[in-house]
Order: C-alpha cells, then sequence, then structure tokens
C-alpha cells in the first residue's frame, strides 16, 4: 500500500517537473531547444513525463500481481487464516490484474494519443480518457479499502504462539496407562 502511496504522489508530482526545467534550466538547454521554441520543447518534455509515468504505472502493476500471488500463497500455506481473509486477499489480487490488462493498456493508449494532439480537437477523447482514469482511481480505492480489510483481520487474530508447532500432548497424568 504504501508503494501505491508513493506511484500516486510521483504521477502527481511529476508533471510539475516539466515547468521547472522549463523556468530553472540551464545555457547548454536551452541553447540545444531553442530551434524547437518553448512550446514545442514543454510538449516534448510532457510526452517524455508521460511516458515514464505510463511505464513506472504498468511496472507497479506488475510487482503488485507478483506480491499478490506470493501474499496469497503465504496465507494459504503459511497460515491458518479462514477463507474470508483468502477471499479478501483475491479480491485486491482480481481488481489488481483488471487495471493491468483493462484499464492501463487503454489509458495508455488514450494518452498517447492524445499528447500531440491540440486542446480543442479531441475533447470526446480526454472525455474518455479521464473517465477510464477515474476508473483507475476507484480501483485504487477498492484495492487500498480491501487492503485495509485485509490488515485488520489479520492483524485482529489472537495467536497463541507458533500454530504449525502445537500438538496435544500423549503423555499427561490421566494419560500414562493403556488398557489392552
Amino acid at each position: 500500500m504504501g508503494g501505491g502511496l508513493l506511484m500516486t504522489w510521483y504521477g502527481a508530482r511529476s508533471f510539475g517537473t516539466v515547468e521547472e526545467i522549463m523556468n530553472q534550466s540551464n545555457p547548454a538547454f536551452v541553447l540545444q531547444t531553442k530551434p524547437l521554441g518553448p512550446a514545442v520543447t514543454r510538449l516534448v518534455l510532457r510526452y517524455e513525463v508521460a511516458e515514464q509515468n505510463r511505464w513506472l504505472t504498468r511496472s507497479w502493476e506488475t510487482m503488485q500481481i507478483l506480491l499478490g500471488c506470493l501474499f496469497f500463497g503465504y496465507l494459504l500455506f503459511g497460515t491458518t487464516e479462514g477463507k474470508f481473509s483468502l477471499v479478501v486477499m483475491l479480491m485486491m489480487l482480481a481488481v489488481t490484474l483488471v487495471q493491468h490488462f483493462l484499464l492501463s493498456p487503454e489509458l495508455g493508449n488514450l494518452g498517447r494519443a492524445l499528447d500531440y494532439l491540440p486542446n480543442d480537437v479531441a475533447n470526446q477523447e480526454r472525455a474518455k480518457f479521464w473517465l477510464i482514469h477515474n476508473s483507475y482511481l476507484a480501483a485504487e480505492a477498492v484495492k487500498y479499502g480491501l487492503g485495509i480489510i485485509l490488515g485488520v483481520i489479520v492483524l485482529s487474530r489472537k495467536r497463541s504462539g507458533d500454530p504449525l508447532n502445537q500438538f496435544n500432548m500423549i503423555d499427561k497424568a490421566n494419560h500414562r496407562h493403556v488398557n489392552w
């Protein structure tokens, strides 16, 4: 969940870097981009930031899928968690799979198409982009909610030692003698 918060912060912050570069650039950068002009330079830099965000998002989703499979395996084989915990974990994994295979590719394709289009030309595509983007954010919120629920379930269970090494002793005072 911390990684998701970090990715959200980076995604929101990254486009501000373009303005920082444009406003506080070094003389060599200004000289190299002078033929392009400030508007085209800003457009190219925004495209690069958007591509980097798309790559980071896809990589983070892949990492979440791997971590989710590992954590599910741990819950299934390494703990005594019940079915409800396992179902919540599978729901989190399912939301991540939907994001990775349905929402992200569509969001990336629309984003690439919109990167170089003028603002007045692509109003319908922008509306579709923001609809899918908001769906992606809603899926993130669902995933965080499920993660909180799973965390509360797992951490609230009363644990008494190591459950895998507990067994009933046969050699008790009232079980010493076996009648044949």
